[in-house]
């Protein structure tokens, strides 16, 4: 018995920092991202273009087949759509003049709570009080976010991106693919449809780039955020479950916020602080608790 509650306490461990390292992963590409566009010399077509020109070879090797069944290339085109080059672009604009803490505590908070409708929709799920409760606490939240941060203007490319995100979210649980498979799928489709075109149009462009921040960015683009933290997060959802896996993401905004100020400088005023913890709220009400 004992050794079971260890093992048990063991897994449950190996889930929380297996989620809380996806989590800041994840923060760190708000911050790289931000960083690629206004200090490293790129754009948002670059960074999209870096990402999959990196995680597509990668992931090959690892699946060594074509990861989805054509019957279900209307769902994986879906998929692309909702975390490929579009939703790279989208929030990269978005970047450009907006700040890390902004744009992350947006995209991120914004996508659970599409995914969450997305599910009623399309999924046949049912919200209950407290989960409606909490997706209106968390749009108060991003009110206040937008006010507190001057980045009203820019909030629609992050809502978009949230959007994006729900739509692959969605697609992914349609589809019955893995983890593994759903991301190589995203990754050879954007890297074949997108990368002839950008190649095309901007040549060798991303060249002018420090070849640092091309090493910085492929790596954390295309690794730790296309690889790594997937890996991380369906290890999270094993050990701990889906809907506790899924609680992980609610600490994109606050690690944002961390993540930003130690290295891009931008130092977050107890207004915006306030709006973050709201948002953390609402998001954490919205995922614990299922009809």
């Amino acid at each position: 018995m004992a050794k079971s509650a260890s093992a048990s306490a063991a897994i449950v461990m190996r889930g929380v920092l297996a989620g809380i390292a996806a989590a800041t992963i994840w923060s760190g590409w708000y911050v790289l991202a931000r960083h690629g566009v206004t200090a490293g010399g790129l754009d948002p077509y670059d960074l999209a273009a870096l990402r999959f020109m990196v995680a597509a070879p990668i992931l090959m090797l690892l699946v060594r087949r074509v990861p989805f069944p054509m019957v279900k290339l209307p769902l994986a085109l879906l998929m692309t759509l909702g975390v490929g080059p579009p939703f790279v672009i989208l929030v990269g604009h978005g970047f450009l003049a907006a700040p890390a803490l902004f744009g992350g505590a947006v995209s991120a908070s914004s996508g659970v709570v599409f995914t969450l409708l997305g599910g009623t929709l399309f999924l046949g799920e049912r919200l209950s009080r407290v989960q409606a409760g909490g997706i209106a606490i968390t749009l108060v939240g991003l009110v206040w976010l937008a006010m507190a941060a001057g980045g009203s203007g820019h909030i629609g490319y992050f809502l978009a991106g949230g959007v994006l995100w729900a739509v692959y979210g969605v697609a992914f649980r349609r589809s019955g693919l893995t983890a593994l498979e759903a991301v190589t799928t995203v990754a050879l489709l954007s890297a074949l449809v997108y990368l002839p075109f950008y190649f095309w149009l901007a040549g060798a462009r991303i060249l002018a780039a420090t070849s640092q921040e091309l090493v910085l960015q492929g790596l954390g683009q295309g690794v730790l955020t296309g690889i790594v933290a997937l890996a991380l997060h369906a290890c999270a959802v094993a050990d701990l479950g889906a809907i506790k896996g899924a609680l992980f993401q609610s600490l994109v905004p606050a690690f944002t916020l961390i993540l930003a100020a130690a290295f891009l400088r931008e130092i977050p005023d107890p207004a915006e602080i306030a709006a973050i913890l709201i948002i953390l709220w609402g998001v954490y009400m919205a995922l614990k608790y299922r009809a």
